[in-house]
């Protein structure tokens, strides 16, 4: 290793864990001590990631104060430290840490709210395609139906909660006067949060929709999806999954009807 790399890889330590021998490179003399201008880069290193982590999940923060989450970020700075070019990854990994840290595995939600804000960034990095439109399912012919099948956009996700986190999301980006608290749900609600036009989106599933939205995604053909629906709907099921097919694509979530070769 030359000099100069081993002395870039002290200083990256010195800044980033503050350990190492760096100090004894840093020349007497000037207005601050060496102490002093080391400190600078390092407080400036977790400043500026902190920032990172305040702008991913702004009602995180909201949530759990200044004071308690910047305690977060710096855990999460020492276990996570900055690897990447991009910042835009530096917080992929909170879900994971504060699943499995104390004090934070303890409260489910501050993790069901860090994925919810961190996938709105995977929603917004997702890669781009033409949605069809109401039009084309209309055209289609009564052959097609039976082994209709979708494809959908790449940016969108589904997830099960178990907290009301959507809620809660909503009502402190809102800035309620009397904000939603946070509160197990009864039973899972699945969440589903896409991108159209540059614009990301999100909302609660039904419990039947996130039934058949799931089969959907799995390429689980049109009958197959009617057949879900039977228990709830009965003899109204074919008429719920025309509504909901209709309600996707309207939301511009499907990118493609697969006809099994057949003419569409």
């Amino acid at each position: 290793m030359s000099d100069l790399r081993k002395m870039q890889a002290m200083f990256q330590e010195a800044v980033m864990k503050s350990e190492g021998d760096f100090l004894c490179q840093i020349e007497e003399g000037g207005k601050i001590s060496p102490e002093k201008r080391l400190h600078i880069y390092q407080h400036a290193y977790r400043a500026r990631l902190r920032s990172v982590l305040v702008e991913d999940f702004p009602v995180l923060h909201t949530m759990l104060g200044d004071g308690a989450f910047y305690e977060l970020c710096n855990r999460y700075i020492d276990a996570y430290p900055s690897s990447y070019p991009s910042l835009g990854s530096f917080g992929q990994h909170l879900e994971k840490f504060v699943a499995r840290e104390t004090p934070y595995k303890t409260q489910p939600i501050i993790t069901e709210l860090a994925r919810f804000e961190r996938t709105f960034h995977a929603v917004f990095d997702a890669l781009d395609q033409k949605s069809v439109s109401v039009e084309e399912v209309g055209a289609l012919p009564p052959s097609v139906w039976t082994i209709l099948r979708f494809e959908f956009h790449p940016s969108l996700f589904i997830g099960p909660f178990d907290w009301n986190v959507a809620a809660v999301w909503s009502s402190v980006k809102a800035e309620d006067d009397s904000p939603t608290l946070p509160e197990k749900m009864a039973e899972t609600t699945y969440v589903i949060q896409w991108r159209r036009d540059l614009v990301s989106y999100f909302r609660t599933l039904d419990r039947d929709e996130a039934k058949v939205l799931l089969l959907a995604r799995n390429k689980k053909a049109f009958p197959e999806i009617c057949e879900s629906l039977f228990d709830d709907h009965g003899a109204n099921a074919p008429g719920r999954a025309a509504e909901l097919l209709k309600k996707w694509v309207v939301e511009g979530l499907v990118t493609r009807l697969d006809c099994g070769g057949l003419a569409a």
